[in-house]
């Protein structure tokens, strides 16, 4: 069990959505990234609001080269986490390697002010 998911569980009580991040998890330690998304995809399908599993299914599908894919995982995650740093970085990072230059920039200055302690949704009308 990786520390931050010992952490978080109770005495072995963990959801199913937490297994199936564990499972995830595992798979990713194996090398096997397309096994690690399937595992990551059925935690965002068990519990909606799982923003772990969100951000660990959008950058397994950005290293699969699944970016359409990615951008609306990373997407529900800004949606979950609004003034999360790491939400938009991720999110500005898959739609950059998608060849979404400006909304990559947009989501990086989110980033930024999200950093800083501000309010991400106040710059530009994207996530």
């Amino acid at each position: 069990m990786f520390a931050y998911d010992a952490l978080n569980a109770q005495d072995g009580d963990m959801s199913p959505a937490d297994d199936s991040m564990e499972e995830g998890h595992m798979a990713l330690a194996m090398g096997e990234m397309a096994e690690a998304a399937v595992h990551y995809q059925k935690a965002t399908t068990l519990d909606s609001g799982h923003a772990d599993a969100w951000q660990c299914l959008g950058m397994a599908l950005v290293k699969l080269e699944k970016l359409d894919e990615a951008i609306v995982a990373l997407e529900k995650l800004v949606q979950l986490k609004p003034r999360d740093q790491l939400a938009y970085t991720s999110l500005s990072l898959a739609l950059g390697r998608a060849g979404k230059i400006s909304e990559a920039e947009e989501m990086a200055a989110k980033a930024k002010v999200a950093a800083w302690g501000g309010d991400p949704g106040k710059i530009g009308n994207s996530a």
